[in-house]
């Protein structure tokens, strides 16, 4: 045909059909992915949490965080493909769509949870042995491992106790071991920021023997809760000192503020409190290792408590009224009642106990009396304040 002629008449193409939609093995896979990681993360806590090998905080929590971002993706993915299919198909049964909405639902949530129960709790309260460490505004402990490297003391006779009372011994006792070991760094702390501020040699020498100290009562705690666990248990590292915590502010006055401060809750009133609630265990404990352990944190924490009152004294002596004023502040804000000594979980497994009198034999505190001991020692320390204080402050 000659160019610019007629055209030959072509059929026009159909109109596209609609897009196969994705293959629903693809939800499939999806929902298998959940389930799997579910199981997996309900193994990290069994393996994990269940016993004392415990992750790090940091390790724990990106495998939650892991777990249920999968959970969630693999979810959203099986959800759209399950759309997709039926709008394609509109006799497709919604059971599929509804069991993957509820698998997204359960197993993120699940999965975050179990990999969250593997890690060690870093908290800690008022009440227990030890002064405590913190980090910032944070109060630090270690975490818990299988090991033999802090068991080392006396260990107490278990026959005759049973699971429950054995368990709770474990518990209470690793709970004590965990602020002694925490006593440790914080004590160095201490010596530390006494050198920055030109402290006399004495103070900061007890401040070394102190940390001494508490490395005996972290070996005597653990040789005892190891008895009970039935296996040795140690710590695992603190990431959380690795950026230190013993820094200072520039200026001077802040700086003798600081440790005054730090001083009085954490070593005049807290250490003070534990050596006199250790001291009411005394009178019920029958246990040798036990006794031994508790006649020794007694002498040391009251130690404690003297130091953290020369430290004061010290502060006050070379800050004058700002210091005082910091410490009358401070010491106003403490609350008339301790803190539950421990966590609640381990408070009502011990108040579910019928016969509490193994505890006491074994050197465990009854803590009904914790309310009343603190207050006794909230007053002196209120008195031994006030007579550290009140010449300066007139003085002003």
């Amino acid at each position: 045909m000659a160019p610019g002629g007629p055209q030959p008449y072509r059929v026009p193409a159909p109109p596209p059909g609609p897009s196969k939609p994705p293959s629903r093995a693809i939800a499939i896979a999806a929902n298998v992915t959940m389930l799997l990681v579910l199981l997996g993360s309900f193994g990290g806590c069994v393996k994990w949490g269940c016993t004392y090998d415990h992750l790090s905080e940091s390790a724990g929590f990106s495998l939650a965080f892991g777990a249920g971002a999968l959970c969630l993706l693999s979810g959203v993915v099986a959800v759209v493909v399950l759309l997709q299919n039926r709008r394609a198909h509109e006799t497709s049964s919604i059971l599929g769509l509804a069991v993957t909405i509820l698998l997204t639902l359960a197993t993120g949530p699940l999965s975050f949870f179990f990999w969250a129960c593997t890690t060690s709790s870093g908290g800690i309260g008022l009440g227990g042995w030890g002064r405590p460490l913190r980090i910032g505004r944070r109060a630090v402990t270690p975490g818990v491992r299988a090991s033999k490297e802090w068991a080392r003391g006396p260990r107490p006779d278990v026959t005759g106790l049973d699971v429950e009372t054995r368990a709770a011994l474990r518990d209470l006792w690793l709970h004590d071991a965990r602020k002694e070991h925490a006593s440790v760094p914080a004590f160095g702390q201490v010596a530390w920021q006494l050198v920055a501020l030109g402290a006399p040699s004495d103070l900061v020498r007890r401040a070394h023997e102190s940390c001494l100290q508490e490395i005996d009562h972290a070996e005597r705690c653990f040789a005892l809760a190891s008895a009970y666990a039935g296996r040795d248990l140690g710590v695992q590292e603190m990431p959380a000192l690795h950026a230190g915590g013993a820094a200072l502010p520039k200026d001077r006055v802040r700086a003798l503020t600081q440790v005054a401060t730090e001083a009085l809750v954490d070593g005049a009133l807290l250490e003070d409190y534990n050596a006199a609630l250790a001291a009411t265990a005394l009178d019920a404990v029958r246990d040798p290792a036990a006794r031994e352990a508790l006649v020794r944190i007694v002498e040391d924490e009251s130690a404690h408590a003297r130091l953290a009152w020369d430290i004061i004294a010290f502060c006050v002596e070379r800050g004058g009224a700002p210091v005082v004023a910091a410490l009358e502040r401070r010491f106003a804000e403490v609350p008339p009642e301790p803190v539950s000594l421990y966590e609640e979980s381990l408070a009502r497994r011990v108040a579910a106990l019928p016969d509490k009198t193994p505890l006491w034999a074994h050197g465990r505190v009854d803590t009904s009396r914790a309310g009343a001991v603190f207050t006794a020692r909230l007053t002196y320390a209120r008195t031994h304040l006030a007579a550290l204080t009140t010449p300066l402050a007139a003085a002003a």
